[in-house]
C-alpha cells in the first residue's frame, strides 16, 4: 500500500513538473519573439523619427531652429514618459509565472488533505 502511495506521489509530481516546463517553454517562445519584434520596432523607429527630425529643423533652420529643436524634445519626451508609463502598466497587469501550475498544486493538496486543510 505504501509503495503504491508513493508511487502515485512520484506520479503526481512528474505531472506537474511536466506542466511547469510546457508553461515555461511557452513563456521563453514568446519571450523571445517579443524581444525580436521590439528590436526591430526601435531600430526603425529611430531611423524614421531621425529622418523626421531632421526634417523639421532643416525646415526651419532660417526662422525658428531652436523653437523647433525645443518642440520636438518635448514631444519626445512626452511620448517617452507614455511609453515607460505603458510599460508600467502591462507589468502590474501580467499574469503570475507558472499560475496554472501553482494552481493544480493547490487543489492537489487539498485533494489529498482528508481534512480539507492545505497551508499550500
Amino acid at each position: 500500500m505504501g509503495a503504491r502511495l508513493a508511487a502515485r506521489a512520484v506520479d503526481l509530481v512528474g505531472t506537474r513538473v511536466a506542466l511547469a516546463a510546457v508553461e515555461l517553454r511557452e513563456a521563453r517562445g514568446r519571450l523571445v519573439a517579443s524581444l525580436a519584434l521590439l528590436g526591430l520596432a526601435l531600430v526603425t523607429g529611430l531611423l524614421a523619427l531621425s529622418c523626421a527630425t531632421l526634417g523639421v529643423v532643416a525646415y526651419f533652420w532660417d526662422t525658428h531652429r531652436y523653437a523647433a529643436i525645443a518642440i520636438l524634445t518635448l514631444v519626445y519626451v512626452v511620448v517617452a514618459a507614455v511609453a515607460a508609463w505603458r510599460v508600467r502598466m502591462l507589468h502590474h497587469t501580467a499574469p503570475p509565472l507558472l499560475g496554472a501550475t501553482v494552481d493544480q498544486l493547490k487543489r492537489d493538496a487539498r485533494a489529498l488533505d482528508p481534512r480539507g486543510r492545505s497551508g499550500v
